[in-house]
């Protein structure tokens, strides 16, 4: 099934909304996550993230059929996953303590307001 033949199956739907998900998730854990900011650091493993999130995007929009879409959207996913922990953890040790609060709270706000615009 090609993505551009004009239909797409609603279980390969499904699987590309959820495969994104499902990368996130497996790079969020703390092991995965963890080891990333123990073996490269903070900054290191956020050029990895946005490295990787490149290369997802770039799958994702040369994409000609399925398995490479679904691809994509699971390498994006992952990008996604490592990015959101090393980010808070990254803004809470740089920040001066009495804005520390204030930019984690920031940061989430900006990514509760992406999601309500890409909604």
């Amino acid at each position: 099934a090609h993505i551009d033949s004009g239909s797409i199956p609603s279980e390969i739907e499904g699987l590309i909304v959820s495969l994104f998900s499902i990368g996130a998730i497996v790079t969020s854990f703390p092991v995965v996550s963890g080891h990333f900011l123990d073996v490269w650091g903070r900054k290191a493993s956020m050029l990895v993230g946005a490295l990787v999130f490149i290369i997802g995007s770039v799958l994702q929009g040369s994409a000609t059929g399925s398995a490479q879409m679904l691809t994509g959207r699971f390498v994006a996913g992952m990008s996604i996953g490592l990015l959101s922990s090393v980010v808070s953890i990254y803004i809470s040790e740089l920040a001066p303590e009495s804005m520390r609060g204030n930019l984690g709270s920031l940061y989430q706000m900006g990514i509760t307001f992406g999601i309500l615009v890409a909604a």
